[in-house]
């Protein structure tokens, strides 16, 4: 029943939407350029860099009206437009540039426009003209695209065309041959994109060379559209994309090129100025001894009557070990766009709980056991842009919250408790993503990230109940205050624990 009712929810909800109509784009501060040349076909063997280029950013906004394409050679522009147009829910592609390279005869599609902007830059002003803004000319100099990012709409979209692949012999990001897109990817974390993706495309041809792209998300929460699964870039497609349209692009690629290459984390880890903890997460410490499953039992808690039941040790172990690695890999992931159907689906059928037909108390019987799974046993995060939960698999979904600071494993910087904590101000790291906007060791290891860095912080005797930091668990600000004060009288015996 859960299953059933996530795939409605997910396919009928989602093919039954339509785009809109909007009105064009109005100008802004400039006049459209004179027509003087026509939009021309792409070379066919050249057709896979473009695809490549343009559509992993186009799937990633939700619905792209309005996109910008940065004017330059005639069949750079040409090949970016013929792959924009082939999204049925673009109203205007307009071509930005100077005099000499923002003309085009609009009769080839009535939705390409060229707007003649100096510099191509924009102002505060011109905040929301675009979705998505995509450059096809290889970036030779080190920019902030700060004007890029004053045109963007808040879950806007940059892509930008590196002209470089990397490999494992190169030096740190930001040194040698890779000097200008180390800067890059600083400059647009400054400038204010939240999150930045690197992919590199293996298939050859003659027009692009090597080929390596940026993503630059203007918003986090565009993160999870990145990291749409298949079926929901499937549905994008099916949506957007007319059947007569050719397209190499696919799932399994956008899929592919969610991931960095394993040269990118490399020579990423290798920059002495990024955070120790970022690239820490690459696989388990060889140096931290691991306590297996098979040195912990299950039995009554002891922290409190209501408590159910807690984690003991079999053994003595002492400080600085990690818990249960071995099987933390086989937790349950529930990504957002799973967690967000079955919250939808939870308060629906919560919110018609009198309603007489029976479907709807069978879909929150399923739904609410789901939901009282993750958020009993689980932790909830917003890591990959919204939220999101992870629920340990084994033994270790029973370990119970140490109440006043009574806790023996958590992550080695863990100092608070619910009872020294303000609930009405969640920590800063609540309110951005872990790691820095541009962090390839981060996205090769996301479930590294959610499920590893606990060690013992004292020796445990034998006998001993493995009590854990349930601050550690609260993933999202907006859920800070609740949870707290939750703890907080679940450890004075006033509340009762999920």
């Amino acid at each position: 029943a859960i299953l059933s009712s996530a795939f409605i929810a997910l396919f009928s909800g989602r093919m039954a939407s339509s785009y809109l109509s909007t009105p064009r784009l109005q100008q802004f501060n400039c006049q459209p350029a004179a027509a003087d040349s026509k939009l021309t076909e792409t070379v066919e063997n050249v057709l896979f860099d473009y695809e490549a280029l343009v559509h992993p950013a186009m799937i990633t906004h939700p619905n792209p009206k309005r996109v910008a394409v940065l004017g330059g050679k005639q069949q750079q522009t040409s090949a970016t437009l013929r792959e924009v147009l082939k999204h049925l829910s673009v109203k205007d592609a307009v071509i930005l540039g100077d005099e000499e390279n923002a003309h085009v005869d609009n009769a080839v599609d009535a939705r390409i426009s060229a707007l003649e902007m100096k510099d191509q830059e924009c102002s505060v002003e011109d905040h929301g003209l675009f979705d998505v803004i995509i450059d096809p000319n290889p970036f030779k100099a080190a920019t902030d695209f700060s004007s890029y990012f004053n045109c963007l709409n808040d879950d806007g979209v940059l892509v930008l065309n590196t002209n470089t692949i990397i490999t494992h012999k190169d030096p740190a990001l930001g040194i040698g041959r890779l000097n200008v897109l180390g800067r890059v990817t600083d400059f647009l974390g400054e400038v204010g994109y939240e999150s930045v993706h690197l992919y590199q495309d293996e298939s050859s041809s003659s027009d692009f060379g090597a080929h390596s792209f940026l993503v630059a998300l203007k918003s986090a929460e565009s993160r999870a559209d990145w990291y749409s699964n298949e079926a929901e870039v499937n549905i994008r497609l099916h949506q957007r994309i007319s059947r007569s349209e050719s397209l190499e692009f696919d799932s399994p690629t956008m899929l592919k090129y969610q991931t960095p290459h394993k040269a990118v984390e490399t020579v990423f880890c290798r920059d002495t100025n990024v955070e120790a903890e970022e690239c820490g997460i690459r696989g388990f410490d060889p140096e931290v001894v691991n306590v297996p499953y098979s040195d912990l039992s299950v039995g009554k808690s002891t922290m409190g009557e209501y408590s159910g039941r807690g984690i003991f040790a079999k053994t003595d172990i002492p400080k600085g070990r990690a818990v249960g690695m071995e099987k933390s890999w086989l937790s349950y992931f529930i990504y957002p766009s799973a967690h967000s159907i079955i919250m939808e689906l939870y308060h629906w059928a919560d919110e018609n709980e009198d309603d007489e037909e029976d479907f709807v108390e069978e879909v929150f019987e399923s739904v609410s056991a789901v939901v009282g799974f993750s958020e009993g046993y689980g932790f909830w995060s917003s890591l990959l842009g919204r939220s999101h939960s992870t629920v340990d698999s084994g033994l270790m979904m029973f370990c119970n919250h140490g109440c006043n600071g009574t806790y023996n494993l958590c992550p080695d910087d863990a100092n608070d408790s619910e009872a020294s904590v303000d609930p009405n101000q969640p920590p800063e790291s609540l309110s951005s993503i872990w790691g820095s906007a541009f962090s390839p060791a981060v996205e090769r290891n996301l479930r590294q990230a959610l499920i590893s860095g606990d060690k013992t912080n004292r020796d445990i005797k034998k006998g001993e109940e493995i009590l854990c930091n349930y601050l550690e668990f609260i993933g999202r600000a907006s859920d800070w205050e609740a949870d707290v004060r939750g703890l907080q009288g679940q450890c004075a015996g006033t509340e009762l624990g999920e």
